[in-house]
């Protein structure tokens, strides 16, 4: 099977501090929330290990079936980079690696998402789609959760 390597960014601004932006990523309690997360879906588990080496495991039930996305860490670095393998659902192929950028604003911080990825069937267009409404769903969970990022005065 011919499968080629593709990389794509999307970047997206938040109102939260880039602090707060990095530990939704990583804490189990707000990525349960969202990350890898459907909609329509039911999260079943959330198990992160958010240490270099650590692994991640997120469980949800889309349709009566059982989808997992899970990967390792590689470079925890917070605020600002965050980089990790990922094994989507119904894949068996090598791992995407997904790079997290993220800078301080004078307005909260810009979040860049960066995904290397070996594809044999995804086109990117869906792809772009699918990550940009996981930046969304962050930011949902961010609007829902404001007191934990106002700023002193």
């Amino acid at each position: 099977m011919d499968r080629t390597l593709q990389q794509l960014s999307i970047s997206h601004c938040y109102e939260a501090p880039a602090e707060v932006v990095f530990l939704y990523w990583l804490d189990e309690q707000y990525a349960g929330r969202w990350l890898f997360t459907h909609p329509d879906a039911k999260l079943q588990q959330a198990d992160i290990d958010a240490r270099v080496g650590g692994r991640f495991r997120i469980v949800e039930n889309r349709n009566g079936r059982e989808l997992v996305h899970w990967g390792e860490y590689l470079q925890i670095s917070p605020p600002q980079q965050l980089l990790f393998s990922l094994y989507p659902p119904r894949r068996q192929a090598e791992p995407d690696l997904v790079w997290i950028t993220i800078l301080p604003m004078p307005f909260g911080c810009e979040l860049t998402l960066t995904l290397q990825l070996y594809d044999d069937k995804r086109a990117k267009a869906r792809l772009i789609d699918d990550w940009t409404q996981l930046l969304m769903a962050l930011a949902v969970e961010l609007n829902h959760q404001p007191a934990h990022y106002q700023k002193n005065s």
